[in-house]
């Protein structure tokens, strides 16, 4: 008698799921830095006539559109990365207005609309290491990922590797399945591999972004990474210092630091004492975290391994406190022209979380 079963409903991630993710978040900080820089240099054109005015909130929302269709409409798996840069492009146009719609005034260039973009950002990278982490091994999770996998047999473009990972994967199916029918179903696909009749393509040539991504591996030497990181640290953090002393000693002199706060002023970002405090306060974090990644990376140049885990977990926490509370506070005062500091400091932060990993392989070499 055949055993009657209930729908199974968890959610099973899709394997390429941080790829799709990192096209995204590509695509978007592309879209908003870009169409910031594109409307400062023209101008701030306007499209349209009379009462009539084309924002490109408009076209993200058509692209976003068209980026959600794509996969509803195609099954094809490539049209993924697709759909991936349009939500990008998209989201990136569309979240550029926000100070439009969080004011009365419709204020393009209302203050906490850089923060607001900036926070939406920082949670899709979030999102983006949370889906870097490895996926069950689970026969459900498996069998998914193999029925994907089996698009490259329609499409005449299954290599001898992808198909060896693919036995790979139902074997683990076969293994770890509680339930007969979904092991015979993995037996016969793994058959159906192993028949001389299937057609094999020849190996692949990488994405782009993988070929990028393997010679940037190759590159990035334990000996490099400790390198760069070092040497990004203390050079980020004299600047820090610098640009940090050449305001807070100022801060007695009322007149002097007017005229050095002159863009700001003039912006009317700074209005008044409290803001002026704020700022000088943010200022003055900001000196913290120079002479605290100064201080550690100075420390790290000499590779005392006793002391290298916890020095790294120093300049991880205080990167991510910089950028998760001091940056958008950052972001408030000097709108879009952090974005280059903000960069460095994520490289920096990527470059403190693969240090560990390249010097174990160093001390395991050794």
């Amino acid at each position: 008698m055949k055993t009657i079963l209930s729908p199974v409903r968890h959610l099973i991630r899709r394997e390429d799921a941080e790829q799709y993710l990192l096209i995204l978040m590509l695509s978007f900080a592309f879209s908003v830095s870009g169409t910031r820089f594109f409307l400062h240099l023209t101008n701030y054109p306007k499209i349209g006539g009379g009462e009539l005015h084309i924002a490109h909130v408009l076209w993200g929302g058509l692209i976003l559109f068209a980026s959600s269709l794509l996969p509803l409409v195609f099954s094809n798996r490539w049209i993924f990365n697709l759909s991936a840069a349009g939500s990008g492009i998209g989201v990136g146009l569309f979240i550029d207005e926000v100070g439009k719609f969080i004011t009365s005034t419709n204020d393009y260039f209302y203050r906490p609309a850089a923060p607001v973009i900036y926070i939406f950002f920082l949670l899709v990278v979030m999102l983006y290491f949370r889906t870097k982490k490895p996926m069950k091994q689970d026969a459900r999770s498996q069998l998914y990922q193999a029925f994907e996998d089996f698009h490259e047999v329609l499409d005449n473009d299954l290599s001898d590797n992808e198909r060896l990972e693919l036995e790979m994967r139902l074997e683990k199916v076969i293994k770890n399945s509680n339930r007969t029918d979904i092991t015979r179903l993995a037996i016969n696909l793994q058959d159906f591999l192993r028949h001389e009749d299937l057609s094999v393509a020849p190996e692949p040539q990488p994405m782009w972004f993988i070929r990028l991504k393997i010679r940037i591996s190759k590159f990035l030497s334990p000996f490099h990474i400790h390198t760069f990181l070092v040497g990004g640290l203390i050079a980020w953090s004299i600047w820090i210092l610098a640009e940090s002393f050449r305001i807070l000693s100022k801060a007695g002199d009322l007149p002097v630091l007017g005229e050095l706060l002159q863009p700001l002023v003039a912006g009317n970002y700074i209005r008044g004492t409290m803001s002026l405090d704020l700022y000088l306060i943010l200022i003055g974090l900001q000196a913290g975290t120079g002479l605290l990644l100064f201080f550690t990376s100075s420390i790290l140049f000499f590779r005392i391994e006793k002391l290298q885990s916890r020095l790294l977990n120093c300049i991880y926490f205080v990167l991510l406190l910089s950028l998760t509370v001091l940056t958008p506070l950052l972001f408030y005062f000097d709108q879009f022209s952090s974005i280059v500091p903000t960069t460095v400091q994520f490289i920096l932060l990527i470059l403190a979380i693969r240090y560990p990993l390249s010097e174990k392989n160093v001390l395991s070499r050794n």
